[in-house]
């Protein structure tokens, strides 16, 4: 997802979330996987590039967690941020980072796999990790996540509020629920397919409303949208709009109704009615890629997939003001070890 900025719940989001398709260019490998590898610095000096800013209490604030462990742990980093809404300074960033200062160039979301797929092999001694998109080169690690996964238990946890009144006091019983999406591309639509799986699992009469901002910026269109939702019946919407979801956080505040995060844990923006947030461990990847690296076992031409069976994906209950009874919280590990286990095939839009 990929770019928010929040200043408590009055927020301006000025980065631009974008996710990617995983393109099946490049093989697929899990976490642990090892092979041949350029290498073995025990702390690598690594940049981030960032097509946005950071201060968006999501994706790219998460990637930039991962920057700080690594700094934490020996590495000399860089976060090098952008324009939201300027490819050409993407690019300069980008080219300006593979001059050979750096050791492991990291960069994300399907708006640089282009501009990366074009300076990859202009700088072939240069190493790369891009996270949340594929790029088929051989100096380029690429990392995805299963959002339609982590979606699924977003989608369970939904439709367990919509079907127990009683149990959240800001429920209507409407048997409605919402996604807020910030553009109709592939990547969100396996949030939307594993959010709609999701609430059927539980009661398929569910009805899921889904709308898209446009962008991942906007975040009064996105209030706009949840509000129209909220009118509709709708009981919780998840947003899936990076920055302009941030607005979809706000009106659930404001139209007293209950919204599910996404990316970084954002329960604590609208306390009280923010009941999960469906996280994608990017930093955690990010590190570990990084390490894999030090290690000479990070393999280069390939792709890691993180999901819930190695913890790449998670829904966090945590400070969101105790609203979601453990019950509740119990039936989603349920769903959650049911598809870990292959009791449950989470349908995907790639």
């Amino acid at each position: 997802m990929n770019k928010r900025l929040v200043s408590g719940l009055a927020v301006a989001a000025v980065a631009a979330l974008s996710l990617t398709a995983c393109s099946g260019s490049a093989k697929t490998t899990s976490p642990a996987a090892t092979g041949s590898s350029t290498g073995g610095a025990s702390h690598p000096s690594v940049a981030n590039v960032v097509n946005g800013a950071l201060g968006d209490q999501g994706f790219f604030d998460d990637a930039a967690r991962g920057m700080a462990a690594l700094k934490d742990a020996g590495s000399n980093t860089l976060n090098i941020q952008a324009d939201a809404n300027n490819p050409a300074q993407w690019k300069a960033n980008l080219e300006s980072a593979s001059d050979g200062k750096w050791d492991v160039v990291v960069t994300g979301t399907s708006q640089m796999v282009d501009i990366l797929t074009a300076v990859a092999p202009k700088y072939p001694k240069q190493h790369y990790v891009i996270y949340d998109s594929v790029v088929a080169q051989p100096n380029v690690a690429s990392i995805v996540y299963k959002q339609n996964e982590g979606s699924f238990l977003a989608g369970v946890l939904a439709a367990q509020v919509t079907t127990n009144k009683s149990q959240f006091p800001l429920a209507g019983g409407t048997k409605k629920v919402g996604l807020v999406g910030g553009m109709d591309i592939p990547v969100i639509n396996d949030f939307v397919d594993g959010f709609k799986s999701g609430a059927a699992a539980v009661d398929p009469s569910i009805q899921v409303l889904v709308s898209y901002v446009g962008n991942f910026t906007d975040s009064n269109k996105g209030f706009d949208q949840a509000t129209a939702m909220f009118k509709q019946g709708a009981d919780v919407v998840f947003q899936v709009a990076g920055g302009a979801g941030i607005g979809v956080l706000k009106a659930a505040a404001e139209s007293k109704r209950y919204a599910i995060g996404v990316d970084s844990n954002q329960n604590a923006l609208a306390s009280g009615n923010v009941l999960a947030s469906m996280e994608k461990n990017i930093g955690v990847s990010l590190k570990s890629a990084v390490d894999a690296y030090a290690g000479s076992k990070l393999e280069f031409g390939k792709t890691t997939s993180y999901g819930l069976a190695n913890d790449g994906v998670k829904l966090d209950f945590e400070n969101n003001g105790a609203i979601v009874p453990q019950a509740i919280q119990d039936q989603v590990k349920t769903f959650a070890k049911k598809v870990i286990d292959g009791q449950i095939t989470v349908p995907t839009a790639f």
